[in-house]
This record gives C-alpha cells, structure tokens and sequence, in this order.
C-alpha cells in the first residue's frame, strides 16, 4: 500500500506565521506528533502516522524578531 500525504495549511497561535505541514500516512495508529514554529519556535502537535515537515507560506505578522518564550503561570 502506497503512503499517502497528509497536507495541512496551519496558522501559528503566537506569531501569525502561515505553515504548511506535511506528513507521510502510513497504515498504523495516528498518533500526536510535535512540531516548532520554524519563524518563532512555539510547539504546536498535528495527528499523523508519520513525522510532520514544516515549511513557511508566510512569515510571521506580530512585528516580533525573537523566539517564543514558554512562561509558567
């Protein structure tokens, strides 16, 4: 059986970047897969059987230059 892809165009929560993020579906169980933001590093996870790619539409819109930074509250 052939591999499809799984394609996803994705909106960063903390910098507005617009993401495409690819994936090879294998037969198995989808499981999380994390991925990082490549403009600002934030963590975001897409269900897959394979590993996610992540490649920049656009960049990012917030008007920031520097990483996200997780805080603890």
């Amino acid at each position: 059986m052939q591999p499809q892809l799984l394609c996803l165009e994705r909106t960063c929560r903390f910098c507005g970047a617009t993401l495409e993020v690819t994936a090879a579906e294998f037969a198995g169980e989808p499981q999380p897969h994390m991925y990082a933001c490549p403009q600002c590093g934030k963590d975001d996870e897409v269900v897959s059987t394979g590993p996610p790619h992540v490649r920049v539409l656009r960049p990012r819109t917030d008007g920031r230059t520097g990483p996200y930074e997780q805080t603890m509250f």
